[in-house]
């Protein structure tokens, strides 16, 4: 990317702190600020750079930022890459390409036995083990800035899709932070379960075939310079900051909680290994107001009754997440749609984010002019103005006892401020729709506004027949505690 990017973030911040324990923590709710991002850590990078993934895809995204991770690699960086073996069936050759290059290293994180198309029974037979998955999402460079949140690394992350584009919010971090970020790496990386791909992997590659990936990513990226899309990054609001070196940082007390690889091992949360044991303290001193975006929410029956509790303590709670028509995954909402009705008789909002929500993403992203989806996919809370948690974490039994997660606590009411704004946004009624219970407790309604019109509708809205069966069959299922 053409773009002034000579200096370290660090020395770009606008505003320093003037407490050497407080972070910076700048949000990324835009999605091609979060590619710019990344694609600005890979290029400042000096030293290190650690990345940590549950999905790094292939796609167009995916190739720009491994060419500049290759390119950092060459200028003399030392790069450690761990991704979850759950996505990348039939892609070893290619992390074992990268691999051959003298400062990278790549480990898979809980690898299946089969590189074939035996994973797939594998992964049946062997549920217990290979159901379990890391889930965290971390790109550190220099141990000095990072981003953690909720975005993987995929086209429909960053706003490079033309039909299904994820709204999602990412921590652009510097700071103390990130140390404890670098330490979380080391804890997984260092894990009996990070397993290097040369270990796992039957694939044969040359050492020259790192040449032709190395040749094919920088076409890939030059021939992007002409796009639509690479006008959008070079127009994005993150990207005049760094060229006006001018990046607006929240300075603030912080905390990071994560899971530890042994929590693979648990059965029972555990307060030494679970990221949720640690950090619901904070959300159990809630007494005004409690924020939750989450794309999947199944709360279960303990998770309904901590709700009604904090109800009843005079706390306003508000939760948003997918409608049926925009979720990606289907079958959570079979396990979440049973809990509405429960929910709304106990006083806690629901908001439905709507597949046509608008105003969400870049202003200056051409290549969304034919988009027809948006999914959420941001995972934080806000507790009473004052405290914000963005992570990896999902508000599903997965994310509780089966993935492992990561998330920072920032204790600041000015990005509690912005954090608000930004649910409320995504929650008002030209964007999610508000479900609402008849007065009898018996039927749903959701109420959205289109066109300046208040609009009713009494079944789920925008979803087709298909998608509805699915659900009702899926709901027949005992299978909660695997969403």
């Amino acid at each position: 990317m053409q773009l002034d990017v000579t200096s370290n973030i660090n020395h770009l911040a606008k505003n320093v702190s003037k407490n050497n324990h407080q972070s910076g923590f700048h949000l990324l709710s835009d999605n091609t600020d979060a590619f710019v991002a990344r694609f600005a850590l890979a290029t400042l990078a000096e030293k290190t750079l650690d990345i940590q993934y549950y999905i790094m895809h292939q796609d167009a995204s995916g190739q720009y930022l491994g060419y500049a991770i290759l390119s950092a690699a060459d200028r003399g960086v030392k790069v450690r890459i761990l991704v979850d073996d759950i996505n990348i069936s039939g892609r070893d050759s290619n992390f074992k390409m990268l691999s051959q290059h003298e400062n990278i290293q790549i480990r898979i994180f809980n690898p299946l036995t089969n590189r074939d198309w035996l994973r797939h029974i594998e992964l049946l037979i062997n549920l217990k083990r290979a159901g379990r998955r890391m889930h965290n999402k971390a790109f550190i460079a220099d141990n000095a800035s990072a981003i953690i949140g909720g975005r993987n690394i995929g086209d429909e992350y960053f706003d490079a899709r033309n039909k299904l584009n994820f709204v999602d919010l990412d921590l652009l971090t510097i700071g103390p932070i990130v140390n404890d970020i670098t330490t979380s790496f080391n804890d997984y990386w260092h894990s009996h379960w990070a397993t290097p791909i040369e270990e796992i992997s039957k694939a044969r590659v040359a050492r020259k075939q790192l040449l032709k990936l190395r040749r094919n990513l920088k076409d890939k990226w030059h021939h992007a310079r002409n796009t639509e899309y690479f006008q959008s990054l070079k127009q994005a609001s993150l990207t005049q900051k760094i060229i006006n070196k001018k990046i607006d940082f929240t300075w603030a007390d912080a905390d990071l909680f994560y899971d530890r690889p042994e929590k693979l091992c648990k059965e029972q949360p555990e307060h030494t290994t679970h990221i949720g044991p640690q950090v619901m303290p904070y959300f159990n001193r809630a007494e005004k107001e409690l924020l939750v975006a989450t794309p999947y929410f199944v709360p279960g029956k303990r998770g309904v009754q901590w709700f009604s509790e904090k109800k009843k303590q005079g706390v306003d709670i508000k939760i948003l997440t997918n409608s049926l028509a925009a979720t990606d995954v289907t079958a959570v909402h079979a396990g979440y749609k049973k809990y509405r009705k429960q929910l709304l008789a106990r006083g806690i909002h629901l908001f439905e984010l709507k597949p046509t929500a608008k105003g969400l993403r870049s202003k200056t992203s051409k290549i969304l002019e034919g988009s027809k989806q948006a999914s959420l996919h941001a995972k934080y809370m806000v507790v009473d103005r004052q405290y914000v948690f963005i992570g990896s974490a999902n508000l599903d039994p997965r994310s509780g006892l089966l993935n492992t997660e990561i998330g920072v606590m920032v204790n600041s009411r000015a990005l509690a401020e912005k954090t608000t704004e930004l649910f409320n946004r995504s929650a008002s009624l030209e964007n999610s729709y508000r479900l609402q219970l008849d007065k009898n407790n018996d039927s749903l309604s959701w109420l959205t506004r289109k066109d300046e019109k208040e609009i009713t509708f009494v079944q789920e809205p925008d979803a087709g027949f298909a998608r509805k069966l699915a659900v009702f069959l899926i709901s027949l299922l005992p299978i909660e505690n695997l969403l």
